[in-house]
């Protein structure tokens, strides 16, 4: 029995995935409190929606800038470090957040704040291939990237808004601080936690560590890779899913940045209420990427086709999206929205499992650097998206914010970028 029991694979995994699902969600609670106070900000400084969008581009520029060298430092050095300094360095920029005084500090700490977070998904997809086999490897990328993260957004929207601004009255600097806090205590649980690969964890053994990689011998490799250039730029499947992630990252700023205010503005909500219905959305991008990596890995089980199965995920869910976001010129009533908004980001985010498996299925080694080059597309798409959201609001509501106008258009435009 005691033999037996040797070799049964340890579970030491599942700690990782829960560690990986916590970064992903501290991420997006971090990231998704600037939506709700800015607001605030806006109305502390004078700033105009045009004003605010830079600060959206600020962060996205730096985020852009450093996906690629992120990833590339976590294929070099491991997953353990780079994520720790990351966390640490995001949670740096957020609390300078609620120390600035102007137009240029602001700038600059939000230019930090982007460039904390820029490599950590890059590098959660590297985890995810160091950590589990390929048959169970897109659901749990459903599970990191999509629901974690997505529901780290929700809690923001709820517990910053609802909680901290709402029921609480705190000062969004205040809020901002407490929240940065939590920054602090997620690093050190990670670096004490986490390991690079199965092999370097004490608490795996050899069974599981040939469960993960017997299948998929290049997830071994945690370390000391590099990525060859030349193959990567004449690689079709890359340059597709980097067009993908352009367009999908373009509209995906209106949930992070703009449907609060488009609450507040639009459907004259206040604060308190403004809060869970922005998270709504959130929620059902949770779901639908859970289930989305799911039913990847069900359909390329069943089938054996994983060009078909990924593919056709993303371009059902994509479809679907482009429906419901043209629907929206269309209604009235805010609980008729949210709800929408609810369906919208359901089917819009069951695609994103696609993009993290088509990576690691064609990255080898270097799936960090392979997934930031993907990602640094949808950086440059939130550096111009918001100021063409904010300049397309503005210009059709005529500077009016109670004319649907600016709005209507915004949501036309978002649906053919969908298609």
């Amino acid at each position: 029995m005691a033999n037996e029991n040797q070799t049964q694979p340890t579970r030491t995994r599942w700690l990782i995935f829960g560690l990986a699902c916590g970064v992903s969600f501290l991420l997006y609670l971090h990231r998704y409190t600037w939506a709700v106070a800015k607001p605030h900000i806006g109305a502390e400084f004078g700033w105009d929606k045009t004003t605010l969008s830079y600060f959206d581009s600020a962060f996205m520029l730096c985020y852009a800038i450093g996906q690629i060298p992120g990833g590339m430092l976590a294929d070099w050095f491991g997953s353990r470090s780079v994520l720790t300094t990351m966390i640490l360095l995001w949670t740096l920029g957020l609390g300078g957040t609620a120390c600035v005084g102007n137009f240029i500090s602001m700038i600059c700490v939000r230019m930090f704040f982007g460039l904390g977070q820029a490599g950590c998904y890059p590098t959660l997809s590297k985890v995810t291939k160091a950590w589990f086999p390929p048959e169970t490897r897109t659901t749990v990328q459903g599970w990191v990237a999509s629901f974690s993260g997505r529901m780290g957004g929700a809690g923001s929207y709820i517990v910053f808004a609802t909680v901290c601004l709402g029921a609480l009255q705190m000062p969004w600097r205040t809020a901002t601080l407490a929240f940065a806090s939590l920054g602090i205590a997620g690093a050190i649980v990670f670096w004490f936690l986490f390991r690079n690969g199965p092999r370097e964890h004490p608490w795996c053994n050899e069974a599981e560590t040939d469960l993960i990689v017997r299948n998929d011998r290049d997830a071994a490799r945690v370390e000391r890779s590099r990525l060859n250039w030349r193959t990567a730029a004449r690689s079709l499947n890359l340059w597709m899913l980097v067009f993908q992630q352009f367009t999908c990252a373009f509209v995906d700023m209106v949930f992070s940045s703009w449907v609060p205010l488009f609450l507040i503005e639009q459907a004259k909500v206040d604060i308190t209420r403004a809060g869970w219905m922005a998270a709504l959305p959130l929620v059902g991008g949770a779901l639908g990427g859970m289930t989305g990596g799911t039913l990847q890995n069900e359909l390329i089980r069943r089938t054996g086709n994983r060009r078909w199965s990924r593919s056709g995920i993303g371009f059902t869910g994509n479809l679907i999206s482009t429906v419901l976001m043209l629907a929206l010129v269309q209604m009235q009533g805010t609980y008729t929205i949210v709800g929408t908004f609810f369906l919208l980001k359901f089917f819009a985010d069951w695609a994103q499992p696609t993009t993290w498996g088509s990576a690691t299925d064609i990255a080898g080694p270097n799936s960090a650097s392979v997934f930031a080059i993907i990602n640094t597309a949808g950086s440059v798409a939130g550096i111009v998206s918001s100021p063409i959201m904010a300049g397309i609001v503005d210009r059709f509501s005529k500077g009016d914010p109670n004319s649907p106008a600016g709005w209507t258009t915004l949501f036309g435009v978002l649906s053919v970028i969908y298609l």
